[in-house]
């Protein structure tokens, strides 16, 4: 005799309850000995689930866990506290990168599980297409001699927004990422316009410069906008264009349409500077706002591991090298835009896209 009907045992969706059930509804019928020749088990089986039914019902047919009451290696819950409180200092740092920066008792899979079931997780940014990895290409160029640069929009980050509004914090970031080390350097202003452009490549240059780089060999690497010169007809008596190649004997080389992911160096850092800084960092005024983002600047540069660098910094990727570059070529600030031009007594280029005329 079959103790579950075939057409009851297709429409179940929890086999084994319905087999655990009809096992109850046995032993109410035939007895304890009976049922377990019937359902082909032992009686001690046939009486666990009969006390657990009589104890808490249909409830207690299901599987229970077995994670025991008291696990000796867990970590201790004040520990579980640092963990969140850190990462709600730093959410944009992951579990290996907690581990590493902050010396943190608990093992990176550790760290992660108390990430995951304190709800500390960020949702991920999709991404609508997958970036070429060219690690092995970059790490075969020279040494300050490929560069990204693009600008980022502060403006619409949360928590950056109220320091920008009513502190009157920097609206605008130029990037300049350097390929072989990972090198950051960036620069604030309140407007877009090729004239800040132009005036943070100019100090970029003569900074390398400085170090005795050879700027024929530099390549500064941008996308069409209309600060890059993106859209400009007079490139060569003027602007962003003319001041690398012209006037500092470098390349511009602009990026083109079809090739979204040609810039990813310097996208990238974006990113990371927004979860690692803007979303994190408070700030009193702009002073303190210059103060802090030279030190994470320089945090990056010298100290911050690159995962996908072989976890090692900028410094460590260019000593190694085998350059004689002097590693304080890291070390240029980022400065305020608005009053560097006023120091320098830039010409201003009208931030028209299509106009780039010239004003005393």
């Amino acid at each position: 005799m079959c103790p579950t009907p075939y057409y009851t045992m297709i429409r179940s969706k929890n086999h084994i309850f319905d087999f655990r059930l009809a096992m109850i509804r046995a032993v109410n019928e035939h007895g304890i000995r009976a049922t377990a020749k019937l359902f082909c088990c032992s009686r001690n089986t046939v009486r666990k689930w009969f006390r657990r039914f009589k104890s808490f019902g249909p409830k207690g047919l299901h599987n229970t866990s077995r994670r025991p009451n008291h696990i000796p290696h867990k970590t201790p819950l004040d520990e579980e506290n640092k963990v969140v409180k850190q990462r709600n200092r730093t959410p944009g740092f992951s579990a290996a990168r907690l581990k590493r920066e902050f010396e943190l008792n608990p093992s990176v899979g550790a760290i992660a599980r108390i990430i995951r079931e304190r709800c500390q997780t960020r949702k991920p940014k999709r991404k609508h297409k997958k970036k070429n990895d060219l690690r092995h290409i970059k790490s075969k160029y020279k040494p300050f001699t490929r560069f990204q640069m693009d600008t980022k929009y502060l403006n619409d980050m949360a928590h950056y927004w109220p320091y920008m509004k009513f502190m009157g914090c920097p609206k605008f970031q130029y990037t300049i990422r350097e390929l072989r080390c990972g090198g950051l350097f960036t620069t604030y202003a309140d407007d877009i316009s090729v004239t800040y452009a132009t005036l943070t490549v100019e100090r970029f240059l003569k900074h390398l410069k400085k170090h005795k780089i050879d700027l024929s060999e530099v390549i500064i690497q941008t996308d069409k906008g209309f600060e890059f010169d993106g859209n400009a007809f007079r490139k060569f008596d003027r602007g962003f264009t003319y001041t690398v190649e012209k006037k500092l004997n470098a390349t511009h080389r602009i990026i083109i349409k079809t090739n979204p992911n040609a810039n990813a160096d310097v996208e990238s850092s974006h990113n990371l500077i927004e979860v690692e800084f803007f979303d994190t960092e408070n700030f009193q005024n702009t002073g303190d706002f210059f103060q802090k983002i030279a030190t994470y600047q320089h945090y990056f540069n010298l100290a911050r591991s690159n995962s996908y660098k072989d976890n090692k910094t900028p410094l460590q990727i260019l000593s190694e090298s085998g350059s004689k570059i002097s590693p304080f070529i890291f070390l240029l600030p980022p400065v305020n835009l608005d009053k560097l031009l006023l120091e320098v007594g830039y010409c201003v280029i009208i931030q028209n896209p299509t106009k780039f005329n010239e004003i005393d």
